[in-house]
């Protein structure tokens, strides 16, 4: 299973990625030095990449603007975390919620949010995506 679900209409771009960089359908990313990798912890705006890029591609395509996801978080999700904006975690790309530093997801503030005491399966979207200015 993908680290993260679209679950709603999306638009993409084409970017550059290294021919030795391997991404799954499904990965959070980011731009490092110019060229698309999988995101890290502090990865400060991110995308969904919906295909898999394989070594010696050098192009993957990612989405453009605020995509809505369906994530697995660290720990138990609480009501009280209803529109709240988290980091991710870098090895499992969950929703982080202790890490509130860059802020990249925002959990759903709707009542369909998610299931209390669930770690998956959390109704969220990319808070700060990779097209953002500033």
């Amino acid at each position: 299973m993908p680290d993260a679900i679209n679950k709603g209409e999306m638009r993409t771009m084409l970017c550059t990625i290294a021919s030795a960089t391997v991404i799954e359908a499904g990965d959070l990313v980011e731009v490092a030095s110019g060229l698309i990798i999988k995101a890290t912890a502090t990865a400060s705006k991110i995308a969904y990449s919906p295909y898999a890029s394989a070594v010696g591609d050098t192009v993957i395509e990612v989405s453009v603007g605020e995509v809505e996801l369906l994530m697995d978080c660290e720990d138990a999700f609480a009501v009280t975390q209803k529109g709240g904006e988290y980091d991710i975690t870098s090895n499992a790309q969950t929703i982080n919620q202790s890490g509130t530093t860059y802020k990249v997801i925002m959990i759903d503030p709707s009542q369909d949010a998610g299931v209390v005491d669930a770690t998956t399966d959390i109704k969220c979207k990319i808070n700060k995506p990779l097209d953002e200015r500033a």
